[in-house]
Order: C-alpha cells, then structure tokens, then sequence
C-alpha cells in the first residue's frame, strides 16, 4: 500500500518534464561570505545543461540564490526554465519557476524532495537540511556537499565516504577552504558532468 509521501512523490514526478534531475538544498539564509555568489555561479553553470530539471526547497537562501541564477540564465540561453519549487500545501508560488506543493508541513515536504532527485547539491544548511540528505542518502541519490560552505554540507562532506565515480582531486576541492568560488563551484560541476555521463552509458 502506497504511503501519502509515495503518493505525493509519483505525482509530482509525473508533473516534472523529462530529463536529469537535481535538488540545490541548505540554509535559508547566507552565512558564509562566498554562498551567494557560489550559488549564483553554480545555477549559472547548471543552466547550460540542456534537459536539466532543476528542483529547490521553495525558501529563500541557497535555493532563491541558486533557482533565480538558473532561471535567469536559461532566459537568456531562451531554453526551457525547468526550475521548480517544492512546498508543502497552501503556501504561495514564487514569482519565477513553477510551484509544485507536496504535504501539509515543511517535515512532510522535505520526505518527497529527499526522494525526488538522483544527485543533492548541498550548500550551508541546518538540521532540516541535514534530515533531507539522510533521506536522500538512504534512497541512494548522489549527495555534493560544499563544505567549505560549512554547517550541514561541512558535516556531511565529513560523514560521507568520497563517492567511486568522484575523483579525489575534485573532492578534495569541496573541503578547502582556500579554494576560490570559481574552483569550487567548476568542481562541483566537474562530478556533476561525471554523473550524468554515467546515466547516460
């Protein structure tokens, strides 16, 4: 018997267009002095691959930072925005991407993204992000953690063991906090590349 977070989930993967799927999950709020502008790169780089869909939390922070730069980006590559929101029901739609509502409260919202994506990005983030990437983790998504980003995605990069189709080099670069934004966010999306080449052999 399906679960209401089963539910939810297939719906919602039934409402999402075709093609590689990634969460940008973390803090609502900066905290680190490189997040914004890591995230403003990163959904810049991010929304140069054709197909991609991708999915935030619907708060603001890494998600609105990351979201808007994808969303931005892709008008003026005039592709397809691809970029959605998930918030538990009732709550208003942002004013760019499209608004998808699963559950009736943040805890049950964070069930159905944890599951909705094969690859996490995680930047910053508290212990509700943290619960999102236990779940994430345990369905077998690949999870990025920027580190140098520290709270939750330092705490990860900690607890997760270095991914096989990762190379050290590139892992390494998550967790040093001299590495530049430019670096940081050209690593990430290096094992993002590796990633999806893997899906597609």
């Amino acid at each position: 018997m399906q679960t209401e977070t089963d539910q939810n989930l297939q719906t919602l993967l039934h409402i999402l267009p075709p093609g590689p799927r990634i969460a940008i999950i973390g803090s609502t709020a900066f905290w680190h002095p490189d997040s914004e502008q890591t995230c403003q790169l990163l959904g810049q780089a991010l929304a140069s691959i054709p197909g991609l869909v991708l999915l935030t939390g619907g708060v603001s922070g890494i998600g609105e930072a990351c979201g808007r730069s994808f969303y931005q980006r892709r008008q003026q590559l005039q592709m397809p925005p691809q970029v959605f929101h998930i918030l538990p029901q009732g709550m208003a739609a942002w004013d760019y991407g499209q608004t998808l509502h699963a559950g009736n409260d943040m805890q049950e919202r964070r069930a159905v993204l944890a599951r909705m994506a094969p690859l996490y990005i995680v930047i910053e983030g508290g212990p509700a992000t943290a619960d999102e990437v236990q779940i994430a983790l345990s369905n077998g998504a690949l999870v990025i953690p920027v580190a140098r980003s520290g709270a939750c995605a330092r705490d990860a990069y900690a607890q997760i063991s270095k991914p096989a189709i990762v190379t050290a080099d590139l892992w390494a670069v998550l967790g040093d906090d001299a590495a530049s934004v430019e670096q940081t966010v050209a690593a990430v999306m290096g094992m993002v590349a590796g990633f999806l080449q893997l899906q597609v052999n």
